[in-house]
């Protein structure tokens, strides 16, 4: 063995530190005789006491890794992964890393990776890369419970018996029927959602409009909050399973909303086992059976709340969006991208023009169309909004600048919790398109023509019948009798 390898098996006593800022401690490893850190594992916790005994569990399990006994033989080697193994099979998840969370585990893959890189023998390089598979298939117990991958190293291991890396006979780890043996596998690096999602967007933008390639990225930033480290390399059933039971539990999501963004990991990892980037993909079925959606029509009394809240507004493209949006039924999607040139006059109305020219996209055929304003209904003004409107610098700015996901969050974590904080989860902004429905119904307005101001029957028979300006007409009466 060089000097190299001896010096990397030889650590002095670890060093707690205490971040300022977090107030978290972190064990610190060093070679004997250097100043600076060779490992550092943050040890996610401000208590001194619980910090300590965690340290002392990731000093003795550090100094296995870093090949403590200069020494040791091909067998011995193999014999401490087989005990790491066991004991990570056999003992309580929270046991065999006191206490510390499994990103622990994922720390000590990229340290061994980069001891990886310094000159080893060939006995010891065998033996990182079998540590890693350890650590990985540790993983998977602690994270979803999946004992398999332990058992399977733990059955390789065993075949090795005392013949080290050079047993060509030995057993090769159990393999799910749907992944393909690679000697490579184990030291693989993770491939996490970020990198596939952005591999996803970047060939499927070539196809799509900025508004579409906007959704799908807002979806895929809320996606990387649950994805968290999961290897899409090595992924299990249970571990998707898990992440969509935390979206859940989050309480940011309707069951409705989870399943489409499940629906968005589905596409991706599709398309991620098709173009050969993933072995196997477990994403699907998991959607929420029986969903159906929970929200409402707002009730007067609730409407009256939220409309005095939006007229307070101070920022005036905010307030005139909620305006907008409570008078039309428009989705919020429809609105954001409006632009000066989509503010037209027909028919002697002020019209807003709901279309998918240029890079706006719209839900379907079906939602284009012209919707007129009505003045003085809820509160609107039509002087203040062809003032704003005439003040916009080009003709394609945007009326409200503001995107849809800015737009719900300022309507959903701002309005509604002030205006009515004892609400339920069936109310949101989305609901102001029921209550213009239920606003057609009770006053009457035929279901065909609600329909074409709400976007619904694509204005076929409205526009069809009486041609656009006749058409405008009859809907600026039909809302004007259902906003009096």
């Amino acid at each position: 063995m060089n000097n190299q390898s001896l010096l990397l098996s030889r650590l002095a006593i670890p060093q707690l530190v205490r971040r300022k800022v977090s107030g978290r401690y972190t064990v610190r490893l060093r070679k004997v005789g250097s100043v600076s850190s060779l490992v550092s594992i943050g040890l996610r916790t401000t208590n001194k006491q619980e910090a300590v005994k965690r340290m002392n569990g990731v000093a003795q399990t550090a100094k296995a890794f870093l090949l403590d006994n200069p020494q040791a033989t091909a067998s011995a080697l193999n014999e401490h992964l087989k005990n790491m193994a066991l004991t990570f099979l056999t003992d309580k998840v929270e046991d065999f890393w006191s206490g510390l969370e499994v990103d622990h585990i994922e720390d000590a893959s990229v340290n061994l990776r980069s001891l990886a890189k310094e000159s080893m023998t060939v006995d010891q390089q065998a033996h990182i890369v079998k540590a890693l598979e350890v650590l990985q298939a540790a993983r998977s117990r602690a994270r979803s419970g999946d004992t398999q991958p332990l058992l399977s190293v733990l059955a390789s291991l065993n075949g090795d018996n005392d013949q080290g890396v050079h047993n060509a006979d030995a057993p090769k780890r159990n393999l799910r029927d749907d992944q393909e043996s690679s000697p490579t596998e184990s030291t693989q690096e993770p491939l996490f959602f970020n990198e596939l999602s952005d591999l996803y967007i970047k060939e499927h933008s070539v196809n799509l409009k900025p508004a579409s390639v906007r959704d799908i990225q807002s979806a895929h930033k809320a996606l990387k909050l649950f994805t968290g480290s999961i290897d899409w390399r090595t992924h299990t059933r249970a571990e998707v399973s898990a992440m969509r039971d935390a979206m859940r539990d989050s309480g940011r999501y309707a069951d409705a909303t989870v399943n489409k963004m499940l629906a968005k990991l589905c596409a991706v990892m599709n398309w991620a086992y098709q173009n050969g980037h993933i072995k196997h993909d477990y994403t699907k079925g998991l959607k929420v059976k029986g969903v159906k959606s929970v929200r409402r029509a707002y009730s007067e009394a609730e409407l009256v709340k939220v409309l005095d809240r939006v007229i307070t507004e101070r920022e005036p493209n905010k307030r005139l969006f909620g305006l907008v949006a409570t008078i039309t039924g428009a989705r919020a999607g429809e609105l954001t991208q409006l632009t000066k040139a989509d503010v037209v006059e027909e028919a002697g109305h002020l019209c807003i023009d709901i279309n998918d020219n240029g890079d706006k996209s719209i839900k379907n055929a079906a939602s284009a169309r012209l919707v007129p304003l009505t003045d003085g209904a809820m509160g609107f003004s039509l002087t203040e909004f062809r003032e704003w409107v005439a003040a916009l610098p080009s003709s394609d700015s945007l009326v409200f600048g503001m995107s849809r996901d800015t737009a719900s969050q300022w309507f959903n974590r701002e309005v509604l919790p002030q205006a009515l904080p004892d609400r339920t989860g069936d109310l949101v902004l989305h609901s102001l398109r029921h209550t213009m429905a239920t606003l057609f119904k009770n006053a009457g307005v035929a279901e065909s023509l609600a329909g074409d101001v709400l976007g619904h029957s694509g204005q076929g028979i409205t526009f069809g019948l009486y041609g656009k300006a006749k058409a405008v007409d009859q809907m600026a009466n039909a809302l004007a009798q259902a906003l009096r």
